[in-house]
């Protein structure tokens, strides 16, 4: 089961993907990055950005866990140099 998120999150990036992120004050260290992909942005989230080729982003699924040991899998995504959360896969 997953749940949808569409959260910005403070990611810390070493040039091939998400390092840690920071989401709700809690602080994630990425464990392993499970895959990563391309994929076009959905037209409603264009946000009138104008016409031409469809919009992309980079999605990392990653394998995180906190200070107190927790852990799970989560979609980051990154357009435009703005991180959101995209799913918390239970």
């Amino acid at each position: 089961m997953s749940h949808r998120y569409y959260g910005r999150v403070q990611v810390h990036s070493d040039g091939q993907g998400p390092v840690d992120f920071s989401w709700r004050g809690r602080r994630y260290l990425v464990r392993e990055v499970l895959e990563s992909w391309v994929e076009a942005v959905p037209w409603w989230s264009h946000h009138g950005k104008g016409h031409g080729a469809p919009a992309r982003r980079t999605v990392w699924r990653v394998e995180a866990i906190t200070r107190t040991g927790s852990s799970g899998v989560y979609d980051l995504c990154v357009t435009s140099d703005r991180w959101r959360l995209l799913r918390v896969i239970d």
